[in-house]
């Protein structure tokens, strides 16, 4: 009778930590906090929940043993371990780069600002930002998203998750004139964002009280775990090259003229995205000797854009300041992914380029190409490519777009600018169709 009540005791508590690790395939540590909370709780008490906690804030647990452990050493093969485990990583990956994301929004609104008060005459001299993000407001959005999905990962979309983080920037921006010491006046841009309110983003949300409890729970678990130093192993530190991809020295092709005009004439239908225009907006930023300067996607880089971007960027920027100046002001300028953006972005009616619009999402090179594998658009290795116009080509942070007869356009680095490159050759991982991005067929 010992043996058979110790056998159904360790097979109830097996039984819960299948359950728990489960909960952390499918939410990683978000969901096996959860599913902890319900499975451990009501019978292994205080001490085994606390324990409970540590193990789950090892991810090469969570992601390694715990599947071998309780689904075969066979089954890290198993798709479903595979997929799951894929969108975790890609989960936390978008956790763990929101404060990027929030630092390229909060440039895209101040240079959106420095662009309306220029266009009226007002020309920018000087840009000061108020705007902190701290560790706690990303437990914060991490416990709110992972309610609101209801700990299921399969329906946790990167967008989403984006949204969270930017939608809810809000600021006020303040113009002033002041006089330095030496007597000269200067316009001052001002911008302060509101802090996060995590209360506010609940309400918004609509949350009732159970589900604010089980996000106050979750938050507390994740800092009192320090689950973040724990899963930031997991992905590399962002480590930005402002340079691109500038290390080629192959062939490539510069266009044979300069401007800034964006001419949509040609497009084949600008009131939709297309994979033909977004070739063809490409080409001309190619054709136009588009610059290279990190954090942009399209714009004129004005002599106060120019300066906010090196006070934004000092050791990266900076580094290239002389190069830049002297090639790159006056002219339009972007990133690789900006290139991509920016005709998201486009205004075909006015020509302008508005951040954040017709549903392109401001995603990084990576992200957009993993983004075709969350939305099941078309994408493989190099070798499975086919000859259709638009796709983007990828390699591990670098991004660029397909426009035909072997030939990528690509914004390849601060001293290359938008250049024209042989797909063969180039070292390219793999290709995709955006998603965002409606694909024409070719009479």
């Amino acid at each position: 009778m010992r043996d058979n009540h110790f056998g159904r005791s360790m097979g109830e508590r097996l039984m819960s930590l299948a359950r728990v690790a489960r909960g952390a395939i499918v939410g990683g540590i978000k969901g096996a906090a959860v599913a902890a909370a319900v499975e451990a709780a009501p019978r292994l008490g205080k001490i085994l929940m606390v324990l409970l906690v540590i193990v789950l804030t090892l991810p090469m647990v969570i992601f390694t043993a715990i599947p071998n452990l309780f689904f075969g050493y066979g089954s890290l093969r198993d798709p479903w371990i595979l997929q799951m485990t894929e969108k975790a990583l890609a989960v936390g990956d978008a956790y763990l780069s929101l404060d990027i994301l929030e630092d390229t929004k909060i440039d895209a609104i101040v240079t959106t600002l420095m662009d309306y008060y220029e266009t009226a005459g007002t020309i920018i001299d000087k840009v000061n930002i108020f705007h902190s993000f701290q560790e706690e407001d990303l437990l914060w959005m991490i416990a709110i998203n992972s309610v609101s999905h209801q700990q299921d990962l399969a329906t946790m979309d990167l967008a989403d998750i984006q949204n969270l983080s930017i939608s809810r920037l809000t600021y006020t921006p303040t113009l002033e004139v002041l006089e330095t010491a030496g007597g000269v006046f200067q316009n001052i841009l001002t911008v302060r964002f509101d802090p996060y309110d995590p209360e506010a983003v609940m309400e918004e949300l609509d949350f009732d009280e159970e589900e604010r409890t089980w996000a106050a729970a979750l938050f507390e678990t994740l800092k009192e775990s320090d689950a973040l130093a724990w899963y930031e192993s997991q992905f590399g530190p962002f480590e930005p090259d402002y340079d691109g991809d500038g290390s080629y020295t192959g062939g490539l092709e510069h266009g044979g003229s300069y401007g800034t005009t964006i001419d949509v004439s040609g497009f084949v239908d600008s009131s939709t995205k297309n994979n033909l225009d977004l070739a063809a907006y490409a080409i001309q930023a190619w054709e136009n000797n588009w610059g290279y300067v990190w954090g942009t996607f399209g714009q004129v880089l004005t002599p106060s854009l120019f300066q906010y971007k090196l006070e934004q960027y000092p050791d990266g920027v900076g580094g290239y300041a002389d190069f830049i100046r002297d090639n790159w002001v006056g002219g339009r300028t972007t990133d690789c992914v900006g290139l991509i953006k920016g005709y998201g972005w486009l205004d075909p009616a006015t020509g302008t380029i508005q951040y954040g619009t017709n549903g392109m999402p401001d995603y990084g090179a990576d992200q957009m190409y993993r983004s075709a594998q969350q939305y099941g658009t078309d994408y493989g290795s190099m070798s499975t490519m086919p000859d259709v116009v638009g796709l983007a080509l990828w390699k591990p942070g670098h991004i660029g777009v397909y426009i035909g007869n072997g030939y990528a356009v690509e914004a390849m680095g601060t001293t290359y600018g938008v250049v024209k490159t042989q797909v063969d050759g180039r070292g390219w991982s793999g290709w995709c169709k955006i998603p965002f991005i409606n694909y024409l067929e070719v009479e």
